[in-house]
């Protein structure tokens, strides 16, 4: 079911206020609807909620890409801390923007925990909970045994999986607030975060690939020559 403008301030306030018929009107009455001090309770929400979009677009269209590229095409000491570092530090800012989302479809009179938008983010936030540890097996398997095991490629796919997911939840969630009329982004906020989202994709598919060939490469080099190490991504 769609929340339009309307329906919203009719469930906060009964009416649309003394004098008024529409709630754009201007005989609200400073916004106060049947009582009810709708801009005082709105403003923390607005907040809230984008706090709740900055917060998860950091973590699935900066920090996340960014921290895979880098130990995809990246090569020095301590690299895959670095790279434990950024997508640890993602991860939590994705908590938090899961806690403000939680909180907010608590907060609005109206059910939307059952919409695309907060279906998806739960299931990344239950999805994400199993990254780190198979980061730290594969870790330690790598070390062990030089080459990838199962737990590669169940780190390396659950990331690509998760990533991408994230990103495409940061549009379904613009989609939402535009569908409702709750605190609906701007055109230019849209495509911005589209062009942004896409580059980084883009990006983060390229370093992938690089990423492999030169892993392929690797392999193929060890038959002319000792000493050989594969690339640890």
């Amino acid at each position: 079911m769609m929340l339009t403008s309307k329906a919203l301030l009719l469930a906060l306030g009964g009416q649309y206020g003394p004098g008024s018929t529409d709630p754009t009107g201007g005989n609200s009455a400073g916004g106060q609807f049947g009582g009810f001090d709708l801009s005082a309770f709105l403003a923390p929400l607005e907040k809230k909620l984008i706090a709740h979009g900055v917060l998860a677009s950091l973590a699935f269209v900066i920090f996340m890409p960014i921290g895979s590229i880098m130990i995809r095409l990246a090569s020095f000491p301590g690299l895959w801390w670095v790279h434990g570092l950024f997508q640890l530090f993602a991860y939590a800012l994705y908590i938090c923007a899961f806690g403000i989302g939680i909180w907010f479809v608590n907060q609005i009179p109206t059910k939307l925990i059952d919409h695309y938008h907060p279906v998806i983010g739960i299931l990344v936030f239950c999805l994400l909970f199993f990254q780190p540890i198979l980061g730290a097996i594969h870790h330690f398997q790598f070390k062990k045994y030089n080459r990838r095991t199962f737990w590669s490629y169940a780190h390396l796919w659950l990331g690509r999986i998760v990533i991408t997911l994230g990103m495409i939840n940061g549009g379904l969630g613009m989609l939402l607030a535009h569908d409702t009329g709750f605190f609906v982004p701007s055109k230019g906020q849209m495509i911005a975060y589209g062009v942004i989202a896409g580059i980084m994709w883009l990006a983060w598919v390229a370093a992938a690939v690089v990423g492999e060939r030169r892993r392929s490469r690797g392999r193929k080099s060890a038959e002319t020559g000792p000493g050989y190490k594969e690339q640890y991504a």
